[in-house]
């Protein structure tokens, strides 16, 4: 005669206490996982974008011109670009004409105008294929879910968050480098470019 015996009451839930830690520790690292992979992909994209926005800003400043974003204004005087950063949402906060000698008929270059502007917390940069042509229908994105931005010049130890300058004394100087901050959610970033310009124009 056979003498089976079975598991006890106590084995039992022993052993569905073990599953049921097992599978919620699975469940946890999941969803730990599935998080690091969104922060990953979305710190990416952000890391994408500086760096696409640092490569064209600072190409803009290699090739900006010694002349006035909006040359029609004669009370206006020649500089290499206009900033204010007192700027409301879809205005300007860096316009800027610049030369392009890869560009243009004849190999004689183009000169066109190039604004950066906010709207709705991104970035963006439109320009024109001439100096007194219009801007192009659709502006270029370039940075997301900005919390606050800041652009400011340097001359020597004066700093200015607004160009052309008020004071008319540096009328005279052009700024040689140019600073830029920028705040988002989970951090700042800040970059100083140079300001090269090139030869002043018509």
């Amino acid at each position: 005669m056979n003498n089976l015996k079975g598991y006890t009451l106590v084995e039992v839930l022993i052993v569905m206490s073990l599953f049921s830690l097992i599978s919620l520790l699975s469940l946890t690292f999941l969803n730990t996982s599935v998080s690091s992979s969104i922060g990953i992909s979305s710190k990416s994209k952000l890391l994408n974008e500086l760096a696409v926005f640092s490569e064209l800003l600072e190409d803009d400043l290699f090739h900006v011109a010694k002349q006035f974003p909006r040359p029609s204004q004669i009370d206006q005087f020649p500089s290499f670009f206009k900033l204010n950063n007192n700027f409301r949402d879809g205005e300007p906060l860096l316009e800027l004409v610049r030369n392009s000698s890869s560009d243009g008929l004849d190999d004689l270059g183009a000169i066109n105008k190039v604004i950066y502007k906010i709207e709705d917390n991104v970035l963006y940069r439109n320009f024109s294929n001439f100096l007194n042509s219009s801007y192009e229908a659709k502006a270029f994105a370039l940075i997301s879910e900005i919390e606050d931005l800041e652009i400011k010049v340097l001359y020597e130890k004066n700093e200015y968050l607004t160009w052309p300058p008020f004071n008319e004394a540096d009328l005279d100087i052009y700024p040689t480098l140019m600073e830029v901050n920028i705040k988002f959610s989970e951090g700042n970033f800040k970059k100083i470019l140079f300001i090269s310009g090139d030869d002043i124009v018509g």
